[in-house]
């Protein structure tokens, strides 16, 4: 499936070129870097993120009950809220090692698209799962007009201009088209992992439909997850501020945080999985994750 794609500057329509893609109108070319089309340009940078983080997070990924409980968290919600999923299109913003486009391809009948501004990720994504991949800034998206579905799965929050990629969703998706994503919440939980990630805030409900219905969406469901586990967390990041090494570099906790405990890891899971359960019924009061579905309008 090859997207249409359109100059992330001046949005006219791009031509294909035997090196990448050209625009008729401001002359910018966007070239295949490694096979992968990369449309970061001069508005891009690769500072914000470590790139080696990608592999720390593979093993977390396939093992860590909170990124097993995620991804099927995600797809019930899809399934519920856009029954009908075969052919349709949708594109995951931020797709890093491709840990949830695999899980999804293997489980639905999408038409799968990958982004993402690291070209690292794209590297590890594309050895996982077979999807067209870009390399693309979120805030000068390539796309118009096009997918059904756009996800962003704990993106948001990096990026400190977020109500213009709310912008730039609601402009790649197609008429009625839906934005589904997931957000680290409650400023309280502030800690090292946030800052080691990057992250510019942690959200609260009120804030982020808030953002969500000023970019031009109506919001259809926004539910916390990690109810059961909230206390847990809570009491978790305030001993670490309260008893842990004055001045200790943030990145010395990240592995604590990634970590697979072998004696709370099911037990913990298995929490996550009641909460997928509840949310079909209910929207959960509070968590330290949010996930939001909202549909263009």
């Amino acid at each position: 499936m090859q997207a249409v794609l359109s100059c992330p500057q001046c949005q006219r329509v791009l031509a294909q070129t035997d090196g990448g893609f050209s625009c008729p109108g401001c002359q910018r070319l966007y070239p295949l870097i490694d096979g992968i089309p990369s449309f970061v340009g001069e508005g891009g940078s690769e500072d914000a993120f470590d790139p080696g983080f990608f592999a720390l997070l593979e093993h977390a990924e396939a093992h860590h009950f909170w990124f097993i409980g995620r991804r099927e968290i995600i797809l019930d919600a899809l399934k519920r809220q856009v029954p009908d999923m075969s052919g349709k299109k949708m594109l995951e913003i931020g797709c890093g090692n491709g840990d949830i486009l695999r899980y999804l391809k293997a489980r639905t009948e999408l038409e799968l698209v990958g982004g993402d501004l690291f070209r690292e990720g794209l590297q590890f994504c594309r050895d996982r799962v077979d999807v067209p991949l870009y390399q693309i800034d979120a805030t000068r998206l390539p796309f118009h007009d096009y997918f059904d579905i756009v996800g962003l799965f704990d993106v948001l929050e990096h990026i400190e201009d977020d109500e213009r990629v709310l912008r730039e969703c609601r402009r790649a998706l197609k008429e009625h088209g839906r934005l589904v994503l997931t957000v680290p919440v409650s400023p309280a939980l502030w800690g090292p992992f946030d800052e080691y990630s990057h992250h510019q805030r942690r959200y609260v409900r009120r804030e982020l439909r808030e953002k969500l219905e000023k970019a031009g969406f109506a919001v259809e469901r926004a539910t916390h997850f990690m109810f059961f586990l909230f206390p847990v967390v809570y009491a978790g990041r305030v001993l670490k501020r309260r008893f842990g090494r004055a001045g200790a570099d943030s990145s010395e906790q990240v592995p604590d945080d990634l970590r697979v405990r072998p004696i709370f890891n099911p037990l913990f899971l298995r929490l996550l999985r009641l909460e997928k359960a509840l949310m079909r019924y209910v929207d959960l009061p509070f968590g330290t994750s949010l996930l939001a579905i909202a549909r263009k309008v």
